[in-house]
């Protein structure tokens, strides 16, 4: 069982339904290089300082979260979760934005990064106890509240509006993936010292054109910590299901 399963079933035990589904396949990523371009492996490979200099223990093409598992995140930071950008290489770099948009409301939206922002600007994300969103130290200047502390992350540029959880792009398409910390490789992003890449943080890659694009998912990098995720609710009436069978089971078993 992964790092992150393993936290998710304890966390799901202790009362909160935190999922992540083990039996879906991974989500195509295309590793080939083009047109200049690093693959997201090459990226992963590159901001990785020790203990293998250039060798990530992530492998691109199969380490990411389920796709039913990376679409809605909660902080577990007290005081928030700082999100830094590795790498944006797109065509439309310069006017992507990407923020956070509220589980129950994809209308609810707080943006984290703009599109003249590129590698190593930073964006400190807070979830007040009165729902309110705090981005850097100040309340968002849309005055957008979220019902909870539940978001999902959203990439907005000139090739569509795009969301972590599938089911709300066109066609469902999977325009994100997002890969866990592995608590091995030492990593520098941003111009940053060093630090552990550890299993509370996540890089998130994503793919900027409609219908998952060219499935290359670098276009825009970011690395989020203090987060875990949270299942959507598809997932949760899924498994709300399976307990209510299991819970059938049993009584028939006692019978």
């Amino acid at each position: 069982m992964s790092k992150v399963n393993k936290k998710l079933a304890g966390i799901a035990a202790a009362g909160l339904l935190v999922v992540s589904p083990v039996w879906a396949a991974p989500t195509f990523v295309d590793l080939t290089e083009s047109n200049g371009e690093d693959s997201l492996q090459t990226i992963f490979n590159n901001f990785t300082t020790a203990p293998n200099a250039g060798l990530s223990s992530v492998d691109a093409a199969n380490d990411m979260l389920d796709d039913a598992g990376d679409s809605y995140w909660s902080i577990t930071g007290a005081g928030g979760s700082v999100s830094t950008m590795i790498i944006e290489i797109a065509g439309y770099a310069g006017n992507n934005a990407i923020g956070v948009y509220d589980r129950s409301n994809e209308l609810s939206r707080v943006e984290l990064f703009s599109g003249p922002q590129g590698a190593g600007a930073q964006s400190l994300l807070s979830i007040k106890a009165d729902g309110s969103v705090w981005i850097n130290g100040s309340d968002n200047l849309a005055g957008i509240d979220f019902a909870a502390n539940a978001f999902g992350f959203y990439l907005d540029g000139p090739g569509g509006l795009f969301f972590s959880d599938s089911d709300l792009n066109l066609n469902g398409a999977d325009q994100m993936v997002a890969y866990q910390g592995t608590d091995t490789d030492m990593i520098a992003v941003g111009g940053n010292i060093a630090g552990l890449w550890t299993d509370n943080e996540f890089v998130l890659a994503w793919e900027d054109v409609k219908n998952s694009g060219d499935q290359d998912y670098n276009d825009l990098v970011f690395i989020i910590e203090s987060v875990i995720p949270v299942p959507a609710p598809a997932t949760l009436a899924l498994l709300g299901l399976g307990l209510i069978g299991l819970g059938f089971r049993a009584r028939r078993k006692a019978a």
